[in-house]
């Protein structure tokens, strides 16, 4: 298996990130977990050779411009990312795992366990089901911060994480990918009747011509 030690060390210093030997080990062997099980089930189509930049600095980056500490919940995690790096670089925040896909938690529970994630909990299960309150693991505590990545942000998704969102306080977080991240006049109105404010969105750029990456965020009001 691949060391990739060496590469986020590199490459996290030149995106202006301070990783220690803990964040860098623990981050690397998520990847090397990610790779195992992925013989066996689809947890990622990355190449090995662009797995650091594109799921650890893609990640990682905008770390900066998110809430440091509290409850985060990651929808729809997949193999774990933006989620586990976040909660290996952030040990304040109590983070929960969301999926739908039965393999896919079972894989998160090995990962957290192996990393020894013990504020991290995974919880299997649709997005309705869980703000609805009708999965066992469902929370009634708000969220100060929500990411998710791959998942489309249309406007039942963004009315469940609303209701999640910590009032006044709650920050939503999109990792768009390659989208430009414009706004239009129907996307501001459709947050504004869900009480949600767009902030700023992040750009940001992956190393070895990888791509534009952009963060679009918005707060609950």
């Amino acid at each position: 298996m691949k060391a990739w030690d060496k590469e986020l060390r590199e490459l996290s210093e030149a995106a202006g990130l301070s990783l220690g030997d803990r964040e860098v080990a623990l981050c690397c062997r998520h990847l090397e977990l990610v790779f195992q099980w992925n013989r066996r089930m689809n947890l990622t189509r990355v190449r090995e050779e662009e797995a650091v930049a594109k799921h650890l600095l893609d990640s990682l980056i905008p770390l900066p411009v998110l809430p440091p500490e509290g409850r985060v919940l990651d929808v729809g995690s997949g193999a774990g990312f933006p989620g586990v790096p976040l909660a290996v670089c952030r040990p304040r925040c109590r983070v929960t795992l969301l999926d739908a896909s039965r393999k896919k938690t079972s894989f998160l529970k090995v990962a957290a366990a192996e990393l020894g994630l013990s504020q991290v909990r995974v919880v299997h299960g649709r997005l309705e089901d869980f703000a609805a309150g009708v999965l066992e693991e469902s929370s009634f505590e708000s969220f100060q911060l929500i990411t998710f990545r791959a998942v489309n942000p249309d406007p039942e998704l963004m009315g469940l994480l609303a209701r999640l969102a910590t009032a006044g306080r709650g920050c939503i977080a999109y990792w768009a990918g390659a989208r430009s991240g414009a706004r239009d006049a129907k996307e501001a109105a459709r947050g504004e009747a869900l009480g949600l404010e767009r902030l700023e969105d992040f750009h940001y750029d992956l190393p070895a011509d990888l791509g534009r990456r952009t963060l679009i965020r918005w707060r609950r009001k």
